[in-house]
């Protein structure tokens, strides 16, 4: 049918239109606001319960294959001392020699000291003093929690050093 579009008629696709772009705006921003938390929440919630400040950790080389591989994200809790290392875990600590932290299994628990190994080295590492480890691998499943490959972006950045 052919008819002459009244005035109403006519306005109708300008409010629906302005209607969309005022919901489009308010779903970016949504997503946005989502992100954000998501980026700036969550590692702080991690912090808080796992006690410790570095709660996430990017495996950046090939030392402790096949039980952690080059990229993934593992998760580290806190711990209180030496009481709460035993020979086997996976731990974190700073590694003084090159200043950088290093993730690798307990070999020998000594009286200030603890000895560490990367699984596929042939060789302990120095020693490393108690008040340096920050803390050890989150095992929630008896094996170290880890997203393979979300570590990923962290390697590749060492790598443009």
């Amino acid at each position: 049918m052919f008819w002459k579009k009244t005035s109403s008629e006519e306005e109708a696709p300008k409010k629906s239109t302005g209607k969309k772009l005022l919901w489009g705006f308010f779903n970016a921003v949504f997503y946005i606001v989502i992100i954000g938390a998501i980026l700036f929440g969550l590692p702080r919630f991690l912090s808080w319960y796992l006690q410790t400040p570095y709660p996430m950790a990017a495996i950046t080389s090939g030392s402790m294959w096949p039980a952690l591989k080059q990229g993934d994200l593992v998760f580290i809790e806190g711990i209180n001392g030496k009481k709460d290392i035993a020979v086997g875990d996976i731990i974190v600590y700073r590694n003084l020699s090159n200043d950088t932290l290093t993730i690798h299994r307990v070999a020998k628990l000594n009286e200030e000291t603890l000895v560490t190994k990367g699984d596929a080295n042939f060789s302990n590492d120095e020693p490393a003093k108690y008040s340096d480890v920050i803390g050890k691998t989150f095992n929630p499943f008896g094996e170290p929690l880890r997203i393979p490959y979300m570590g990923s972006i962290t390697v590749f950045a060492s790598t443009m050093r």
